[in-house]
């Protein structure tokens, strides 16, 4: 093997999970050594990717090697609150509208009615609808076009919570809690506790875990209920 250097213009940084990434340049003379040099860690970091370059008509290289995990000498690396970030990210699902809470209200006004095994509303608003009266307090008077005429879903607000953070290793109960039902996030930070989700409960997703070096990261998602809740005689409850 031929004496490969180390060239100046590393680059690096730490992610908000305290992942750090070294980028280090090598220099070497042979093609075998494209593949060997650098090996082992730096700094406690391990190899992640490597690319490479011809220099000379191939009779050198410039090979770059990627190193990830977490550095020896971090003091935050090995304490997973300290690694921790979470996140809120809300959107809207598309809902039958079979499964809104307040059905029966909505029937009765806007004159529901089953046909074919499915739920229509009439084109035209039937008798004893009075305007000011539906569930946003307005609607229509009897005569008038039904707006739910040729309405069968709605809209409902949907939110995933998201905690990531990096470890060493991956616990033995990393799966334990797929599908349980939790009235309250568990070690949720107190500025996603404070949002107030009514009567709503949340599903515990299946986690994200994937490598970065010698550290993985694991990614829990918890998953808001619709509006009638999660049926909790199905799911099992989690332990708050």
């Amino acid at each position: 093997m031929s004496e490969a250097v180390t060239l100046e213009g590393a680059t690096g940084g730490r992610d908000e999970n305290k992942i750090s990434t070294f980028s280090v340049p090598y220099y070497v003379e042979t093609l075998a050594d494209v593949v060997t040099v650098g090996a082992g860690n730096y700094h406690g970091l391990v190899e992640s990717t490597r690319s490479w370059q011809a220099w000379n008509a191939g009779t050198a290289w410039l090979v770059t090697v990627i190193y990830k995990g977490h550095l020896e000498d971090d003091p935050d690396a090995e304490d997973p609150v300290q690694t921790e970030q979470w996140t809120v990210d809300f959107d809207f699902s598309e809902e039958p509208i079979e499964s809104h809470p307040k059905l029966a209200k909505i029937k009765e006004f806007y004159g529901g009615y089953t046909k074919d095994n499915e739920l229509v509303f009439p084109e035209i608003l039937p008798n004893g609808s009075k305007g000011k009266s539906g569930l946003g307090k307005s609607g229509g008077d009897a005569g008038e076009k039904n707006p739910m005429h040729g309405v069968s879903t709605y809209a409902v607000m949907t939110a995933r919570v998201t905690r990531s953070w990096s470890t060493k290793d991956i616990p033995k109960n990393a799966v334990n809690d797929i599908a349980k039902i939790y009235r309250k996030i568990p070690d949720a930070p107190n500025g996603i506790d404070a949002i107030d989700f009514g009567d709503r409960t949340w599903m515990a997703m299946p986690p994200k875990i994937s490598q970065n070096g010698n550290v993985w990261r694991i990614e829990n998602e918890w998953l808001l209920s619709p509006p009638a809740g999660w049926v909790e005689q199905v799911y099992e409850k989690g332990e708050q």
